[in-house]
């Protein structure tokens, strides 16, 4: 067991939070909340840095955890902390735009370091971040979680473009609730253009499809194809695309009438929904979907257990909620 600092990536680090503890558990990692701090996360846990931060869409980097402590412990290099052999070099990141006097820091602990081990700002074998919160958080550099993958899957980049598709890093957040591990199917029965299928065959799962759009069938296949992902997506009503005795259900249902849902009222298609993914999930099952507002997640707890739910802003005047359901 190790203790772990993850950088969260804002503005939601309650949703960070979820999507980390949603890996270490549907990965099967032992893992306890030692510490929250604005824009950070401190677990202590069995799980291997990169395993699980390649794996996160909105985190930044895993760090191994140092010390917590305060700006003046680290601008007078007075930490007491102690890296493994090798050469260092110090860098401190404001969370949230905290005012911080970043080189009075970096000087610090930098001379404090260099009393063991070499500075090296070039290529030093470790590079010790301070993470300035509402607490100074150090940690030594485990894993950076590269963005470049999530960016090239960016909606203006698939081949079939559709303006209100989900952002990758949130469609992959969303898989991440759902607990999910080796081996289980993930479908989402409102694919869209598959942004979330995307995501989930990326982290290695087996996923299906289904949509009642033929276009979004067929501009779906092309997305995943052109990803290097061929996968069966089905024309087919809700009611009907999703396979029985499913491990797990991810989803970004509509929010209005449109063409897609065929002038169908909201509530109606989400009752139908509710009740198909009840019937169709595994006894253990998750459903993480993100619904307009808390009402239809007060309706998704008349057919499935509440597990978690995350508010997001969308815009002023609107907003999405990420929620995560269990079937007992």
């Amino acid at each position: 067991m190790h203790e772990l600092v993850f950088e969260l990536s804002g503005p939601y680090y309650d949703l960070a939070i979820g999507e980390i503890e949603g890996v270490l558990e549907g990965q099967g990692y032992e893992h306890r909340i030692l510490s929250v701090h604005e824009g950070t996360l401190l677990v202590e846990t069995d799980a291997e840095p990169k395993a699980i931060g390649d794996k996160l869409g909105l985190s930044h980097r895993v760090l191994y955890h140092l010390i917590t402590t305060e700006e003046e412990n680290l601008i007078e290099g007075n930490t007491g902390i102690t890296i493994p052999p090798g050469s260092a070099a110090v860098m401190t990141r404001r969370i949230a735009g905290r005012k911080v006097e970043t080189m009075d820091i970096n000087k610090g602990l930098g001379n404090e370091i260099s009393r063991n081990n070499p500075i090296d700002l070039e290529r030093p074998e470790h590079t010790i971040i301070v993470l300035v919160s509402d607490r100074c958080i150090v940690g030594r550099l485990a894993h950076t979680i590269d963005k470049k993958p999530l960016a090239s899957r960016l909606v203006k980049n698939r081949p079939y473009f559709s303006p209100i598709s989900l952002e990758p890093k949130y469609a992959r957040a969303l898989v991440n609730l759902a607990r999910p591990s080796e081996g289980i199917t993930i479908h989402d029965p409102f694919c869209g253009t598959g942004g979330i299928l995307l995501e989930a065959a990326d982290m290695g799962y087996l996923i299906s499809g289904g949509d009642t759009d033929r276009r979004m069938v067929e501009g779906c296949k092309k997305n995943l194809h052109s990803f290097g992902f061929d996968v069966d997506v089905f024309e087919g009503d809700v009611s009907d695309n999703i396979p029985d005795e499913i491990d797990r259900i991810v989803t970004d249902p509509p929010y209005g009438r449109s063409s897609s849902s065929q002038g169908e009222e909201v509530d109606s298609i989400y009752r139908r929904f509710l009740q198909t993914a009840r019937e169709k999930l595994k006894v253990k099952g998750y459903l993480s979907v993100i619904f307009p507002n808390k009402k239809y997640y007060r309706l998704g707890s008349e057919y499935l257990t509440p597990v978690e739910i995350y508010r997001t802003r969308v815009h002023s005047s609107l907003e999405r909620y990420f929620c995560l359901y269990r079937k007992d």
